[in-house]
């Protein structure tokens, strides 16, 4: 019987409004090889481990390409795909890159809509509960986990973290002198900050762990406090960072510890302090339950917590690897008693960022 041919698009790299890559649909027969991301999964706990690698790879073959969906800044996304094809260079590769939001909305709208373009999405660690809720993750244990720090990951295999971003207090060296630098955390709430000062409306994690670090009463005193300042209230990390160089607000309480070290480095008139609480951010990695690319998937999340991934994550991106033993190339954010976002954010994702948004003034 002549097998008959299945279709998929694949995007062309073109840029559209709403900030994802789109293009022409073209015709593929990748999808021949027909394996879902569960049956792959299942067959690899039959396989003998000396098999394990030839197995993914001669699917991932037959695939051909690989798609991940990703909050990473879209420069360090792109070096780490291009790693990834270097390792494996049958694979062609794309990258679908948004804010948190954005993505997650995206993840669910084309779910809704019968469509399954992603094979792995990077994410924090509180929009898994709402993906997994609809039945959207496949879980997987990974082989490479035994590598991974234990606060990094679930038990179950839902996800895993790739990196992590130590958070720091991130100041204009031009506009705020060193005595006037808060000396603790509740200093951030002072008066002299008015019209001076940056909060992302999108850090609901923020809000929830200093809610359990400090208590809930004294963490909505402090966003209410924060929201007399007339902070600046813009989202993205990457775009705070740079109008923080810029000149245009003198402090950020809740910036990526690598972005401004890595704009520090580069001359811009910036620089960080830690203060406890000292919080850090995972970012974790699934394999998306309806993959179009399970073989090519695994590939991925097998290698991002490699050696030779982590590496590139630590010594060349600065990010903050996962893997044991490993460091950021700064120092100065290796720091020993920081405090993982909390996970249990999850289920009452949508009410805390409501309340973090009318404590904050967000409209």
């Amino acid at each position: 019987m002549t097998r008959a041919l299945l279709f998929i698009f694949i995007a062309a790299t073109t840029i559209s409004r709403s900030g994802f890559i789109t293009g022409e649909a073209v015709e593929s027969d990748n999808l021949v090889w027909g394996a879902t991301a569960s049956e792959v999964v299942t067959k690899l706990k039959i396989v003998p481990s000396s098999d394990r690698q030839s197995f993914l790879e001669e699917g991932a073959k037959k695939e051909g390409t690989f798609t991940l969906y990703s909050t990473m800044a879209q420069d360090h996304g792109t070096e780490v795909l291009a790693a990834f094809r270097h390792r494996y260079p049958f694979l062609s590769t794309e990258l679908q890159r948004a804010g948190t939001t954005a993505l997650v909305g995206r993840i669910l709208g084309e779910a809704r809509a019968g469509r399954y373009e992603v094979d792995v999405s990077n994410q924090p660690p509180e929009t898994i509960f709402e993906i997994s809720q609809v039945g959207l993750i496949e879980p997987y244990l990974s082989p490479n986990r035994v590598a991974v720090r234990k606060e990094m990951m679930d038990d179950k295999g839902l996800s895993t973290g790739a990196y992590h971003l130590v958070i720091v207090v991130a100041y204009n060296t031009k506009m705020v002198s060193k005595e006037e630098l808060p000396k603790k955390y509740e200093e951030l709430a002072d008066r002299r900050w008015k019209g001076r000062l940056h909060v992302d409306p999108d850090d609901v994690d923020w809000f929830d762990s200093l809610a359990g670090y400090w208590g809930e009463k004294k963490a909505i005193a402090f966003m209410r406090q924060l929201s007399m300042l007339q902070p600046d209230l813009r989202i993205g990390k990457t775009l705070s960072a740079q109008l923080l160089g810029a000149g245009e607000f003198g402090i950020a309480p809740y910036l990526n510890g690598y972005r401004i070290a890595e704009m520090k480095a580069q001359g811009a008139p910036v620089d960080f302090l830690l203060m406890e609480p000292v919080f850090s951010k995972p970012r974790v990695v699934f394999l998306a339950k309806h993959a179009p690319h399970p073989h090519a998937a695994i590939l991925f999340l097998d290698w991002i917590i490699s050696e030779e991934a982590q590496t590139l994550i630590g010594q060349k991106l600065g990010r903050d690897p996962v893997r044991k033993g490993l460091k950021s190339k700064y120092e100065r954010l290796d720091y020993p008693k920081y405090i993982v976002t909390r996970e249990s954010l999850g289920p009452i994702y949508k009410k805390r960022l409501k309340q973090y948004h009318e404590l904050i003034g967000y409209r």
